[in-house]
């Protein structure tokens, strides 16, 4: 089947809210609810400090939707639990899902492993719907343009990523540090035999792109 159609049924299918079964694929999407404990009161404190933007005037820990959300695993049909899994990161400034949706698919079918799609700080589902509603966004579009010189390629889709960084660059570090805590506390989860979908001991893989393939290397350096 040609990518692109297979793409487009995969995120009419894909949900936060509930399992969906793919049956020519013998796969299931199945959601689960993350709350980061790991490292979040350093996390907070940290993010206090750092100022908000016009757009978001709430400084960083004020932002829910960062704290606790939901990520999904595309799982092979079955419900025994797994001992095997790989975990796959996306790339920097992502908020949907929909160019991943083939690879899960495809990895999670050619390897049998669950594949575990984690959202990095601030990407996907773990903002407020606003930054990525292009109706609501492209008036701080037009207020970035004026604000810095010579900028001529902003648009609804970096605004707040780029707004946000210029305001306080730590911000990059704060969120990747953020990042790596939670993928810790993930495959703590799966480890310990505390998640619902695994063994003890299950043995974790990483798929990465871009940014969380940075994301990764860090990850495996500090372990």
């Amino acid at each position: 089947m040609d990518i692109s159609i297979r793409t487009q049924q995969l995120n009419s299918l894909f949900s936060y809210d509930k399992k969906t079964d793919l049956t020519d694929s013998h796969l299931e999407i199945i959601p689960f609810r993350f709350t980061q404990t790991i490292g979040a009161s350093e996390i907070n404190e940290f993010q206090k400090e750092l100022t908000g933007t016009d757009f978001c005037p709430v400084t960083d820990n004020h932002i829910q939707e960062n704290k606790t959300f939901t990520y999904t695993v595309f799982a092979p049909s079955g419900k025994e639990k797994r001992d095997k899994a790989i975990i796959l990161l996306h790339g920097l400034n992502e908020r949907t899902w929909e160019k991943y949706l083939t690879w899960a698919e495809y990895l999670a079918q050619n390897t049998g492993k669950p594949v575990i799609l984690f959202p990095i700080a601030f990407h996907m589902n773990r903002t407020p719907g606003l930054w990525a509603n292009p109706r609501a966004i492209l008036p701080w579009v037009s207020k970035r343009k004026e604000e810095v010189a010579n900028v001529t390629n902003s648009t609804f889709a970096n605004v707040a990523l780029s707004s946000r960084l210029s305001q306080n660059p730590l911000r990059f570090y704060a969120s990747g540090r953020e990042s790596v805590y939670n993928m810790w506390q993930l495959v703590h989860e799966i480890k310990n035999g505390e998640h619902p979908l695994f063994k003890e001991d299950t043995s974790i893989n990483l798929f990465a792109y871009s940014i969380g393939a940075l994301l990764s290397q860090l990850s495996l350096i500090h372990i």
